[in-house]
């Protein structure tokens, strides 16, 4: 059995936390460890817990200001349709549309009606006239209401992007030797979401220029959909040290999973014993808790806290 995109750790985590060999039991800590796994999505509510993934799903219209979403945090929106009008991403206090609501978990998409004292549409999208509140704060005019993601069955149409983003502050590599090519892949390559910055080891910071135009001396680019980084011949053999993020599971959930699994591999031992007498010693007793208190603070933090339609 082979690892699962599902995985919330890895059978080398688990064999390094029991203190033994990488490979013992792979093949029986690999199934305990997505079995968890699928324990803790059921367990949860939640779809994923281990990748970014991209997502296009309908939802019944809530009447209100707020949509969640069934799979958070959403990190972006690439379109939101309400019955059949698409709404742009407001980047201002004043422009009506749609922003990430991140007064929570970063799981709902909350609808700005816009303050700029005129008018936002011509028609809202919740079927009322109009989309804004007036200038200054003051209460919108007599029949104009804010924006409302507007009650409708599978009304709501959105496509984005969601998962748990993980920084790696500095992860040192070496730039091919002439004649190249001069392209570097990161350890999380796979899972690659965003570049932080490129130094050389003595500090000094290159530019990062947009892939895919060709990089100059002391400048770089990186394929987000591939996490390669690619440098000028200026670079050749030079140390550098990348910064950057990718998705995976939060730190500590993979601890958790780790801890479980762990603890279940050991526990194979005495299987549905509550106790064994040791003569000359005394009595060992076992545990019986199915989840151990620490493990369940945890997966508390991690589940569902609203239910998106």
């Amino acid at each position: 059995m082979g690892a699962n995109v599902i995985d919330l750790t890895t059978v080398a985590a688990v064999n390094s936390w029991l203190n033994q060999g990488s490979t013992v039991d792979a093949a029986i800590i690999q199934g305990a460890i997505t079995a968890f796994s699928r324990f803790v999505l059921t367990l949860t509510g939640r779809n994923n817990l281990s990748q970014i993934q991209s997502y296009s799903e309908m939802y019944d219209g809530t009447g209100g200001a707020r949509q969640h979403l069934r799979n958070y945090p959403i990190l972006s929106v690439s379109s939101l349709m309400i019955g059949t009008t698409a709404l742009p991403q407001s980047l201002d206090p004043s422009k009506p549309g749609w922003v990430i609501d991140t007064s929570g978990l970063q799981a709902a998409l909350a609808l700005r009606s816009g303050g700029g004292g005129e008018r936002a549409w011509a028609d809202g999208a919740g079927g009322g006239r109009g989309g804004f509140w007036g200038g200054y704060g003051n209460a919108p005019p007599l029949g104009y209401t804010p924006y409302r993601f507007s009650e409708g069955i599978m009304n709501v149409a959105v496509s984005y992007t969601a998962g748990y983003v993980l920084s790696v502050p500095a992860e040192g590599g070496t730039v091919p030797a002439s004649p190249g090519p001069y392209i570097l892949s990161v350890a999380n390559a796979a899972n690659f979401y965003a570049d932080q910055g490129v130094k050389l080891a003595n500090g000094t910071a290159l530019v990062a220029v947009v892939y895919p135009a060709a990089p100059g001396a002391g400048q770089y680019n990186v394929n987000p959909a591939t996490g390669q980084y690619t440098f000028n011949s200026a670079q050749a053999g030079a140390a550098v040290n990348f910064a950057y993020q990718y998705g995976g599971t939060p730190y500590d959930l993979a601890q958790a999973a780790t801890e479980l699994v762990a603890a279940r591999y050991k526990s194979r031992q005495w299987i549905e014993q509550v106790s064994q007498v040791q003569p000359g010693i005394g009595t060992t007793a076992y545990s019986r808790l199915g989840i151990p208190p620490q493990v369940g603070m945890i997966l508390e933090h991690y589940k569902t806290r609203h239910i998106p339609q």
